[in-house]
């Protein structure tokens, strides 16, 4: 998410900046709505139980997406699945999937960073395509989560140089240009958050993680320890993912051509590849010359060490799996609606374990709702200590009053007192019998903004062992919230102002973006 700061910061220097003016005048009442609570509206008593929510899913109400919208694909059956519980797991399961790919590599992450992990992979990435050129390798990342960062610009160069389509990476810091939509001028902070990789369109790793050191948990510093989540899968489910990719590669490419001839630099890197080799290399040479990019390769991926580490996990075979997209842009909350209905279809636990927490109304009473009715529910999110954005836990914390009141149990993430960082899953179990893995975090960005990829496992197997992993081993690197704590949080008045666009301009030093992030997230949460 750290990315997504930034991505309104270049649209505004585009722009000319607007930092010093001031935002639009918004209803308190409505600000607060991403973080108020609902509990005096909130309906009492359970309900009538649906008997399995996925199948709600089709159903169509005013939570999912309008009429136009597809509904997702349905839950696939006979597939083989295995949870990837860190870093260390993941990656070496994607670096053998690069060695294994026979057809294709499809991958999408909003980040793709220049150090030691994000280099060992595009350089994988690039001797796989020289080897066979055949191999159709393509990758997207989120344009402005990466435009400020020069090292992935050049490594990205790199990739494309050697025959790696890469969209949402234009030569000349371009990629402003395709974000901009005279018909929707908020299109500029509607984010592709989704991550997924896809080999030979059969098997896929999806979860949290983007491409980079903090992810997969390599380095001395502590603070690039993360927890994340993912899921290694095979089987029918995986053609719906290689499908979101294609489209959402084929959008990108539109985008591109809407542009006059002159910058269409497709054309241009058709023209390229047929300079002589050498030439290329000492061009790309100093282009990046010292740069950390560079640096970042020599530092050898200790690949032992990661095995080591690694958290095993059993493989599962018939395992129902349901893909499920949510794209703001086209007026999609599919996502939010499978969370929701399945919160209302639980009957014994809910465990809900988030980057990032500040529930709408609507999600906050499913809980309420839920806890009210005997499910013992339970909430993991980071601490101001390990959160990546601190002000969130500000925003977030108000909720925790209303729904401790209900009988919900609050921890935070204090995994640096044992030398780790963030918490940056997005996981929930219900039942055990139900899992939740993907890409979406529960705040008004993810659910009004960026679009964003789950799978949701109907399986007893990887659910009870995602649950006994977050309820036996995580929790003992969090501090359950008390009531003293969250009767102390529930004041209004220590709520970032999220209803204002910070006053100083972008260039200034003393800007702070998360507080602007914070903004957006504000303004993205009116209505909800």
């Amino acid at each position: 998410m750290r990315g997504t700061r930034w991505a309104w910061i270049g649209l505004l220097a585009l722009l000319g900046g607007c930092g010093s003016c001031d935002g639009p005048e918004v209803d308190p009442e409505l600000v607060a709505s991403a973080v108020d609570q609902t509990v005096a509206t909130a309906e009492q008593g359970s309900g009538e139980l649906a008997d399995r929510a996925a199948a709600l899913l089709d159903e169509g109400d005013e939570g999912g997406a309008p009429a136009t919208a597809a509904p997702p694909p349905p839950a696939r059956d006979g597939n083989r699945a295995r949870l990837l519980i860190n870093g260390e797991a993941s990656f070496l399961t994607r670096l053998r999937l690069i060695e294994e790919a026979e057809e294709s590599i499809y991958i999408q992450a909003l980040i793709f960073k220049a150090d030691t992990v994000g280099c060992a992979i595009a350089d994988r990435l690039i001797a796989r395509k020289r080897e066979d050129p055949d191999l159709d390798i393509r990758v997207i990342v989120d344009a402005y989560a990466n435009i400020q960062d020069y090292d992935a610009q050049m490594l990205y160069f790199e990739m494309m140089d050697a025959g790696i389509e890469v969209q949402g990476y234009e030569p000349l810091f371009l990629e402003w240009m395709n974000e901009i939509d005279t018909e929707d001028w908020t299109a500029g902070n509607k984010r592709y958050h989704e991550k997924y990789w896809v080999i030979d369109g059969r098997r896929a790793v999806l979860g949290g993680m983007n491409v980079g050191d903090e992810y997969a948990r390599v380095g001395d510093d502590p603070a690039l320890v993360w927890r994340d989540q993912d899921v290694y899968l095979e089987g029918p489910v995986v053609r719906d993912v290689a499908a979101a990719f294609e489209e959402n590669f084929a959008e990108l490419q539109r985008l591109a051509e809407r542009r006059p001839r002159i910058l269409e630099s497709d054309a241009y890197w058709s023209a390229w590849r047929q300079v002589h080799p050498e030439l290329r290399a000492r061009v790309s040479e100093s282009m990046g010359r010292g740069r950390a990019w560079r640096r970042a390769r020599r530092a050898r991926l200790d690949r032992e060490a990661m095995r080591g580490r690694a958290v095993e996990s059993p493989v599962h075979d018939d395992v129902t799996v349901r893909f499920v997209r949510s794209r703001p842009r086209l007026g999609e909350r599919w996502i939010d609606r499978a969370y929701r209905e399945q919160i209302d279809a639980a009957q014994t636990s809910v465990v809900i374990a988030n980057a990032y927490f500040i529930p709408t109304d609507a999600l906050q009473a499913a809980l309420i709702r839920a806890a009210q009715r005997g499910v013992e529910v339970t909430v993991l999110t980071n601490s101001k200590e390990t959160n990546d954005i601190p002000l969130i836990n500000d925003a977030g914390r108000i909720a925790y009053r209303p729904l401790m009141d209900a009988g919900v149990r609050v921890y935070e993430w204090h995994a640096e007192r044992h030398d780790e960082g963030t918490w940056h899953a997005k996981i929930a179990i219900f039942d055990q019998r139900v899992a939740i893995v993907g890409s979406y975090n529960l705040d008004a960005r993810s659910l009004a903004l960026n679009s964003e990829d789950v799978v949701v496992i109907e399986d007893p197997r990887i659910a009870a062992e995602l649950h006994g992993r977050v309820i036996d081993t995580d929790l003992r690197f969090a501090d359950r919230i008390t009531a003293a704590q969250a009767e102390a949080w529930a004041d209004p008045s220590l709520i970032p102002a999220m209803d204002r666009v910070p006053e100083l301009p972008w260039w200034d030093p003393r800007f702070d973006a998360d507080r602007f992030e914070l903004f957006l997230i504000g303004q993205a949460s009116r209505g909800l």
